[in-house]
């Protein structure tokens, strides 16, 4: 008898299965144009992967992968100077350019997060990173920066916006 029940016992327990659901929990609000009331949620972290990629790319002066992850032109909002700017990213001349004075940068990371508004096609990485750059007269500049990259649906990124304070080291 206690052969069956034992029996019986470890039937009952490998014939269960466990379900796992995914729920969506949003949060927040979006206040303007269209999307005015839509909250967000978390995204993919391949977005984390990919935002990482795009941002290593620059801090190692890799201009090419950069202008492979981005659609051909990309709204630039720089961090260091006022206005909008529309990029063209079919070739790596605006990169090299901004960087033609740095020697090196370097980042260090506080985090990065992929966030997806809801009923969205697009999703947005936020990150936080203290950079260091090296300027080729000897002298260093350093900066807080907090950045916001935003994908389309084709996983291109589509826009950049930065804000920047200098550190009090």
């Amino acid at each position: 008898m206690k052969k069956i029940l034992i029996l019986l016992f470890i039937a009952t327990i490998t014939s269960c299965e466990t379900n796992t659901i995914e729920i969506e929990k949003t949060s927040g609000e979006w206040f303007r144009g269209e999307s005015k009331g839509k909250k967000y949620m978390l995204a993919d972290d391949k977005y984390s992967e990919l935002a990482f990629k795009f941002m290593d790319a620059y801090e190692n002066m890799d201009p090419e992968t950069m202008v492979e992850m981005t659609n051909d032109t990309v709204k630039f909002h720089p961090g260091d100077i006022s206005g909008v700017f529309d990029v063209d990213m079919t070739n790596t001349d605006f990169i090299v350019e901004r960087q033609s004075n740095w020697d090196s940068i370097s980042r260090n990371y506080v985090f990065i997060l992929p966030l997806k508004l809801e009923d969205t096609n697009y999703t947005v990485v936020e990150t936080s990173f203290r950079e260091n750059r090296y300027i080729k007269d000897g002298s260093t500049e350093s900066s807080n920066i907090y950045e916001r990259l935003y994908f389309n649906s084709e996983d291109k990124i589509a826009r950049v916006v930065q804000w920047m304070r200098p550190t009090s080291n």
